[in-house]
């Protein structure tokens, strides 16, 4: 049988952290079976309880056609082209849009707490970052939420050139790094003169595929940027022709590529010759960076450096880097290799990663046994303690390391929190009929509620404490304990 510090750590870094009894069952299953149980989890099968909630919520589910047309395009049907929305609708369409964002991180916050597939969650929160976009950027505001579920979480564990073409062809990501708009110089489009476009090029070089030392030049980000030429949007986004617009976004999940706007002038990536004939030639030049020796490098030095230390083993990168070629990318073996590894299972390595704002405060919930339903007060402490979910600016999405996170400030506030959640006061808030709360609740200790009991807590994190904390526990009122354990340094280290 496991012992607790092994048991903890699982629960800890594949899942942010223990429910209540957790840790008993993760140490019944033992080491291999419980990761055999997560790696091969059925992630679409849900308990029926977060099933229900999740479908609860009105933007839940519906894909990039159905979002663009409920909540964005019946605005714009009935402008002419280059017509603008008056002040009055433009403000009502943001307070509409800026909803479907807030749904979306619901459905987030409530798979992460109440899903029973912790590595998936872990997964999603690391490959979404990996792969950023940042919400409040145009259409992304609406497609955020479907981006996660189309692009994301169907690929967690499959082949890393599969979640790449995801990606690069969803309308979210097109939006968010300006693809939309890389045509053919000289080319106009979307009512302007437009012309290329690197921003993609660029980021899908430095930040998803081959790495900032990855071997690549100027050169060869203005040459994928030329081979991408055409890859946007379907047809009539901003007003006019709503017909049309329907037909060709419900085409292939809002993706269109753009014979008209594509430069087929014959470019060079990485040495490799591209007669640019149209969009095969942008997916070809992709598969070759999934499958380049530095992507391999890259990808497996951020997993390891999510789930095992700041500064991984060289020994288990390199390890990573060679199953993830031998496989041509297969991300199950990848992590396979990394959860099975000496260096994951060391415990010189338990408790030694400072929990992202993300991490801290889903542990806080699962641990508590918050109705996942009562988590919408937890998206405006995220936003306090610096990480509103899908609310990163830049492409290189949250960073996972100590260095990120660690500071006076944060800390106290992250302590703020503990005595307040400790207090009980978040176990009052009543959900509406989707899962969220009015956002203008702000719960404070004093609010009434009963404090959790600290004992549950201590034996949920399978007694892991240390003397100093024990000591300190003993010197305080039974009330003030709860929010004592949750900010305690061991808490709020993974």
């Amino acid at each position: 049988m496991l012992d607790n510090a092994t048991a903890l750590h699982l629960a800890t870094r594949l899942g942010f952290g223990p429910a209540p009894g957790e840790v008993g069952r993760i140490r019944q299953l033992g080491l291999e079976s419980y990761l055999e149980q997560q790696l091969n989890a059925n992630v679409n099968q849900l308990p029926p309880a977060l099933a229900g909630q999740l479908h609860s919520i009105p933007a839940f589910g519906k894909d990039t056609y159905a979002l663009y047309h409920e909540y964005w395009f019946t605005a714009i049907a009935d402008l002419r082209p280059g017509q603008r929305l008056p002040r009055e609708e433009k403000g009502l369409l943001r307070k509409i849009t800026n909803g479907v964002g807030a749904q979306a991180r619901m459905a987030r916050l409530a798979r992460a707490i109440a899903s029973p597939h912790r590595l998936q969650e872990a997964l999603v929160d690391f490959w979404f970052n990996h792969f950023n976009v940042f919400e409040h950027k145009k259409f992304v505001r609406v497609w955020v939420g479907a981006y996660e579920d189309e692009a994301i979480r169907p690929h967690t564990l499959g082949r890393f050139s599969d979640l790449l073409l995801a990606t690069a062809r969803h309308p979210a990501m097109l939006v968010y790094l300006d693809n939309w708009q890389n045509v053919a110089p000289g080319v106009r489009a979307h009512g302007k003169n437009a012309g290329i476009n690197e921003n993609y090029a660029r980021e899908v070089m430095e930040l998803h595929t081959l790495g900032v030392d990855g071997g690549y030049t100027q050169a060869d980000v203005t040459a994928l940027a030329h081979i991408l030429t055409g890859w946007s949007l379907g047809r009539g986004y901003g007003g006019g022709g709503r017909r049309q617009r329907d037909e060709d976004l419900a085409m292939r999940g809002g993706f269109g590529f753009h014979p008209a706007l594509h430069d087929r002038a014959p470019q060079t990536l990485l040495g490799r010759k591209f007669e640019n004939h149209g969009e095969e030639d942008g997916e070809a030049a992709l598969l070759m960076l999934a499958r380049h020796p530095s992507t391999a490098r890259h990808i497996s030095y951020k997993l390891a450096q999510y789930f095992v230390a700041d500064e991984p083993p060289p020994k288990l990168t390199n390890h990573m880097a060679d199953v993830f070629t031998r496989t041509g990318g297969d991300l199950r073996e990848v992590t396979t290799a990394m959860l099975t590894s000496g260096e994951f299972r060391d415990p010189a390595n338990y408790g030694r990663k400072l929990k992202t704002p993300l991490q801290y405060i889903v542990s806080v919930a699962r641990i508590s046994g918050l109705d996942p339903r009562r988590s919408a007060p937890l998206a405006e402490e995220l936003k306090a303690l610096g990480q509103p979910i899908y609310g990163c600016v830049t492409p290189d999405g949250y960073a996972c390391t100590e260095s990120a996170w660690l500071d006076p400030d944060a800390m106290m506030r992250r302590l703020s929190f503990a005595v307040k959640f400790g207090s009980g006061a978040y176990m009052r808030a009543l959900p509406d009929q989707y899962g969220s709360m009015n956002k203008q609740i702000h719960l404070q200790p004093e609010a009434g509620g009963t404090p959790l009991d600290s004992d549950t807590l201590v034996a949920a994190l399978g007694g892991e404490l240390s003397i100093k904390t024990r000591q300190a526990l003993a010197q305080v009122e039974k009330a003030e304990r709860a929010g004592l354990v949750l900010g305690s340094p061991e808490f709020m280290r993974a």
